[in-house]
């Protein structure tokens, strides 16, 4: 049987590790052997005053030291397999990362006025750099595309390149096997797309209106979780675990890329030899 660090991803049966599946300013909820359900942490201070050092986010492994009467502290971010990150709206060069440890990145877009090229280049352009995963692209709101292969001839560019495409109906379960694939125990999913592209409904389609039902909002105050969590990771009733990040409105590309892009450059590893 498989230990609870184990069944959220961590290759052995190790106590000293957690999973952060929520982060709120200088606090974060984790998962480990050490408790059954969450606790809450704080990371220690004078492991992270490198700015060179990784900060724990949503997805991280870290270490951390447990205290079953008082605050556990997390002392190391454990090196991440996976990651997907955007110049900070906030300062130009800055990147800012929106997603770690995940085994599948869904690129997720709706197919009506939320669709946009442009934009889907930029998504597939940063995923170039994003560690042991794959990028898939969602297609959302099948059910409003009308005929999906004509909606499909008509927007060829998308499947043009090379990216693998589903094409998926949460309301109907138009595609949602394809989907469910990806889905498998252990297994971690990240969802990208704007606001409205349909990542709630995609992530409750997957784990079954009864469970959403029984989610609780649990508050913690002054450091809990509350309704507008930017990022949070669930585990879905079949094992496999799912981060579901905040719509955004804008998705700067990081570094010298920023130039590249702007140029036009798009690379070449999307598309179609």
């Amino acid at each position: 049987m498989l230990s609870r660090i184990e069944l959220y991803g961590w290759p052995v049966n190790e106590c000293g590790i957690a999973r952060v599946t929520s982060a709120h300013g200088d606090y974060y909820h984790i998962v480990c052997n050490e408790a059954e359900g969450e606790l809450v942490a704080r990371k220690k201070k004078s492991a992270f005053l490198d700015p060179a050092v990784l900060k724990p986010t949503t997805g991280d492994f870290v270490r951390f030291r447990h205290n079953a009467q008082g605050e556990s502290m997390i002392t190391e971010v454990l090196p991440r397999k996976s990651w997907f990150e955007r110049r900070d709206p906030t300062a130009r060069r800055k990147s800012q990362v929106l997603a770690v440890n995940f085994d599948t990145l869904f690129i997720m877009m709706g197919m009506d006025l939320n669709f946009s090229m442009p934009r889907l280049e930029r998504y597939l352009s940063l995923a170039e750099d994003m560690g042991d995963a794959e990028a898939v692209v969602v297609l959302t709101k099948a059910d409003l595309a009308g005929d999906v292969g004509k909606w499909k001839a008509e927007h060829d560019a998308v499947f043009s390149t090379g990216a693998k495409t589903l094409a998926i109906s949460s309301k109907t379960q138009y595609g949602m096997d394809a989907v469910r694939e990806y889905a498998s125990p252990g297994k971690t999913l990240a969802f990208i797309g704007s606001s409205g592209v349909g990542k709630s409904s995609l992530l409750n389609a997957l784990a079954g209106e009864e469970w959403m039902a029984t989610q609780e909002i649990q508050e913690w105050s002054g450091k809990g979780r509350h309704t507008t969590t930017s990022r949070e990771l669930v585990m879905l009733p079949n094992g496999a675990m799912a981060i579901d990040t905040p719509g955004i409105r804008e998705i700067g590309m990081v570094g010298e890329m920023d130039e590249e892009f702007a140029k036009g450059a798009f690379s070449h590893r999307w598309r179609k030899k």
